[in-house]
């Protein structure tokens, strides 16, 4: 390849090369930067280095230059730092609503943000299990859609979509009209809280639920409606069924009552056990996660709780009258 000595190519190869290569702890001497500028066919000298290096720092890149033995020229800040970039990459890997091809593309378009050197750390390969049997490119539209209504203040319409036992996707209802108020995200997926026009009233939507989604020239309306009351809680998103409970638990449970109620919820000691007071959504979640942990937890309040817990949900073992007679 011939060398030329183009100096805008020249500037640009430099940022490239500074951008690609080079960190804090990875700094290039100058007799590197011009081998690198050789190996792409640039010819250059250490003056000429030195007005570009001057150059891209007037233009805003944050160039600095370590003294030392194993010092040189680094590119020393990004739009994104490694963590920020690592906390993206992950993101992306586990969002469902992704197709697989594109999901690949984008994880590749983030390595290209790092040096060379801490690419390889950025590539964390995540099993991903799909739980919608809707592709991603639809609810990614009707998201749009969503979107769209939310900042111009207008009305959505849709029809109410459902699976039959023969696995077909089709209508299960009328075409409604709802104000968009807010997304909601919970474990199995988004969720819209809305203003229902004809029961003028507040109703959660899940996504993928929603087909045949448009938007109206209707102006939004119902009253403003904070969506995250509504996610505030653990086990559900119905702020009506939200309850203050008083938790008794074995110490055992103390991580898994962390993860669930979060880490601001106090664990006060009560002999070989603590208790926990939280707001839940007190619904079938509730009840199933703590008849999965029976023997580690019981309600103690409120009264008409603990009182549905021993009598309804608490699994009861056999009494010893009824195993001798079945004996």
């Amino acid at each position: 390849m011939g060398k030329h000595t183009d100096q805008r190519d020249r500037t640009l190869s430099v940022a490239r090369i500074l951008y690609e290569e080079t960190d804090e702890r990875h700094p290039m001497p100058l007799a590197d930067l011009v081998a690198r500028l050789d190996r792409y066919g640039v010819a250059a000298e250490r003056k000429s280095i030195y007005r570009d290096l001057a150059a891209l720092r007037k233009h805003g890149l944050d160039v600095v230059f370590r003294a030392g033995s194993e010092g040189g020229w680094y590119l020393a800040s990004r739009t994104f730092t490694q963590p920020e970039l690592r906390a993206i990459w992950d993101a992306v890997a586990v969002y469902r609503w992704l197709p697989e091809d594109q999901r690949t593309e984008i994880l590749e378009k983030l390595t290209g943000l790092a040096p060379a050197h801490q690419r390889k750390s950025l590539r964390r390969p995540v099993a991903l299990r799909r739980r919608s049997a809707r592709e991603p490119e639809e609810i990614r539209g009707v998201l749009d859609r969503v979107h769209a209504a939310i900042q111009g203040q207008r009305a959505l319409s849709f029809v109410p979509y459902c699976y039959d036992r023969g696995k077909t996707w089709g209508p299960s209802g009328p075409r409604r009209v709802v104000s968009p108020k807010g997304l909601l995200w919970s474990g199995e997926g988004y969720h819209l809280l809305a203003w229902d026009h004809r029961e003028h009233a507040l109703r959660l939507l899940r996504l993928d639920r929603m087909g045949e989604v448009l938007v109206t020239g209707l102006p939004a309306q119902g009253p403003e409606a904070d969506a995250g009351l509504w996610a505030a809680a653990p086990f559900g998103l119905d702020p009506a069924r939200r309850e203050r409970v008083r938790l008794r638990c074995c110490q055992d449970l103390a991580g898994e009552v962390l993860d669930r109620f979060g880490g601001d919820v106090t664990l006060t000691p009560d002999g070989d056990k603590f208790l926990v007071t939280a707001d839940v959504v007190m619904g079938p979640e509730f009840w199933g996660w703590m008849t999965a942990h029976s023997s580690q937890a019981a309600v103690i309040a409120p009264p008409w709780a603990a009182k549905l817990w021993t009598q309804r949900y608490q699994p009861r073992e056999p009494s010893r009258n009824r195993r001798a007679q079945a004996v």
